[in-house]
């Protein structure tokens, strides 16, 4: 798993936050982390979700039993004059076989009929809390699938009991950062450069 805890420890670290700055008390500090099982504050998963719902010509599956999804899809918006892939839940559904043997070979199922049903622009995977502690690896799983469909599969480490909400939004940033900025160059910018290049010839 990418989101190790050296990883969740460095985006917790926020030192531009006033709260941050010459405080001792604990209490008051950014890098508090909610307890599991706590209600307030949501779970990084959610935060990972309102982080990257908004692309929303992208198809977002998330890994994990049926009430991970069903308890926050929906619940978020996002302005779209175009694509309404967004407002489609995709989950692996797992059942008590997939968390004694593992879920793996249902989540590469579900990219590939995601993938062959709605061809969306790229796949975000979410992690859950079971599926980060049965072990899955979601990284391997999305490297082959991407291979296998063509399409950009982004693996979220976005596992609830890592942390709060706002952690979670950047665990989404994250996940934007390794896997997508700077894999591509807009094709409108190729255009400019070209006209740029002739105009100056």
């Amino acid at each position: 798993m990418i989101g190790t805890q050296g990883k969740i420890n460095q985006l917790l670290t926020e030192p531009g936050c006033e709260h941050n700055q010459g405080s001792q008390d604990k209490k008051t500090k950014c890098k508090q982390q909610a307890q599991p099982g706590a209600a307030q504050g949501g779970c990084a998963f959610d935060g990972a979700m309102i982080a990257l719902v908004p692309i929303t010509d992208a198809a977002h599956l998330v890994h994990g039993p049926i009430a991970c999804s069903g308890n926050s899809w929906g619940g978020r918006g996002s302005l779209s004059s175009g694509p309404l892939l967004y407002k489609m839940g995709f989950t692996t559904d797992l059942t008590e076989n997939d968390i004694i043997f593992g879920g793996e070979k249902r989540l590469y199922k579900a990219i590939q009929e995601v993938a062959n049903k709605y061809n969306p622009a790229a796949v975000f995977v979410y992690a859950t809390c079971v599926t980060a502690l049965i072990g899955d690896d979601i990284d391997a799983v999305c490297k082959v699938a991407a291979k296998k469909t063509g399409i950009p599969v982004i693996p979220v480490h976005s596992a609830g009991f890592v942390g709060s909400k706002n952690l979670g939004n950047r665990i989404g940033g994250e996940a934007l950062l390794d896997h997508v900025v700077g894999t591509a160059e807009p094709e409108h910018l190729l255009k400019h450069l070209c006209y740029m290049i002739l105009w100056r010839c």
